[in-house]
């Protein structure tokens, strides 16, 4: 959709990256984009919000120190009853706690908040994990001085955990696939951000469709690019690449791995397009 402001034309820094359907390229999306935005000068803050932990993984950035998980059960634990703390002491204590999660410096200018707790939902329970969602809000809307852009991502879930980072974001970018499954999933999706808003007292953007893998000269495809258009959601296009994958498995990011390839340049046409305007 051309015209559409970016993401820093609108001031929005918090971004989450969520599709709860799995194999659509998420959390490779939100590592070029992220990586991309730091390599252009910005100053970038990753959440890994998937308990598989694969960014964490990708950045190196798995070890003995605090991690998503730890604030979260602290968050969690502080907002039950007694063991609250309001004001802005509580929010200087919860700014503490994230800030001892940073890793610094897992690539110049990106920083991670790790995670690697596989079982996080089932340790922690949906109740406690809820009642994180408001001071963990108020975290990230503290850390916004401190960074251009933060990203968040999520696992293929609709969970908890899941509404959680989303309700912490300002605006959020969907992996997909042209395939039948994905219109289905893009509306429930769509339903989860309006409810997530609901609950946080605010617009919380869907803000870009990004179809991974696509292919052209197929009338398949192109019949699903009109029905996605409908949802009046700006659409961008990566082609699909063994770059991608490759680059994963050797633990370098898309523009360590292949900086002039043409699945870079479709990301950095998102990057330029709908985060930096």
């Amino acid at each position: 959709m051309s015209g559409t402001p970016s993401l820093k034309a609108l001031g929005l820094k918090i971004v989450a990256v969520a599709n709860q359907k799995g194999g659509v390229g998420k959390t490779t999306t939100v590592a070029t984009l992220a990586s991309g935005l730091a390599r252009s000068g910005q100053k970038v803050l990753l959440v890994d919000g998937d308990p598989q932990g694969n960014l964490s993984l990708l950045f190196g950035a798995t070890g003995k120190h605090p991690e998503l998980g730890d604030i979260l059960e602290t968050l969690g634990s502080r907002a039950d009853g007694a063991g609250s703390e309001n004001g802005e002491r509580g929010r200087r204590g919860h700014r503490a706690l994230m800030d001892a999660c940073i890793v610094k410096r897992v690539r110049r200018s990106l920083d991670i908040v790790p995670l690697s707790r596989r079982h996080l939902r089932t340790e922690l329970g949906d109740a406690l994990i809820e009642r994180a969602e408001k001071p963990f809000a108020g975290v990230m809307e503290s850390l916004k001085a401190s960074y251009d852009w933060i990203l968040l991502d999520t696992s293929p879930s609709n969970g908890s955990l899941e509404r959680v980072l989303v309700a912490a974001s300002e605006a959020v970018v969907v992996p997909l696939e042209f395939q039948v499954f994905s219109l289905s999933g893009l509306e429930a999706i769509l339903a989860d951000i309006e409810e997530c808003g609901r609950r946080a007292e605010r617009s919380i953007r869907p803000h870009a469709l990004v179809f991974t893998k696509a292919e052209n000269g197929s009338a398949r495809v192109d019949a699903y690019r009109n029905l996605f258009a409908s949802f009046r959601i700006p659409i961008f296009e990566v082609c699909k690449s063994e770059y991608v994958p490759r680059s994963m498995e050797r633990g370098r990011t898309l523009w360590e791995a292949a900086p002039a390839s043409l699945v870079a340049k479709d990301y950095r046409t998102i990057i330029e397009k709908s985060f930096l305007g």
